[in-house]
């Protein structure tokens, strides 16, 4: 399983070195001593910082969403150019498009954080000094994070990341007349 897993990181090199990259920035910011910072390893970590466990709950949130957020904003945007003309206007040809659609594919096939971090994202929100609504609050995100932890480790993200590249432009297209229609509504 450990192969498959760092073949996917490998096919999606972009978003491996970014993921990597954005994990050690928070490292650094949030002085957490990190032990391994290279992107490739032979491991379940490959992709991710190795660092020290996180003690506080606003470094272990920032070194899961951070990453999570500024790798999905970049799938997001490249499938805006990739996705929209393969799978939503059915232009194949363009070899730009394809481009575009592979590293929107790496990067969101590379968001979610390593199931250690999520482990101790975990253990720092959900002990017993964290108030309820605290636990709430965070409870969607850590569902979200777990869930795909489970499935990084087996090397499915990159399935995952595929079928999102298909639907994207169909949800997208639902989601900017909303968008449209409330920034014109606050601006009236």
């Amino acid at each position: 399983m450990i192969n498959l897993y760092v073949a996917t990181r490998v096919i999606t090199f972009p978003g491996t070195v970014l993921r990597a990259f954005w994990e050690h920035l928070i490292c650094r910011l949030c002085s957490i001593p990190a032990e391994d910072i290279r992107a490739f390893k032979v491991s379940e970590l490959c992709g991710h910082v190795e660092h020290e466990l996180v003690k506080k709950k606003s470094h272990s949130f920032l070194i899961c969403f951070i990453p999570f957020l500024l790798n999905f904003i970049l799938a997001c945007c490249f499938f805006l150019g990739g996705s929209y003309r393969i799978a939503y206007i059915g232009d194949f040809k363009s070899v730009l498009a394809w481009v575009y659609l592979w590293l929107g594919i790496s990067f969101a096939s590379n968001c979610v954080p390593s199931f250690e971090d999520v482990l101790s994202f975990k253990d720092v929100f959900y002990s017993k000094d964290t108030k309820i609504i605290v636990k709430i609050a965070v409870a969607p995100f850590y569902a979200l994070i777990y869930g795909f932890s489970i499935l990084e480790r087996m090397g499915l993200t990159v399935v995952i990341a595929v079928l999102f590249s298909v639907v994207f432009p169909q949800v997208f297209n639902k989601i900017f007349p909303a968008i449209i229609f409330l920034v014109q509504s606050f601006q009236n």
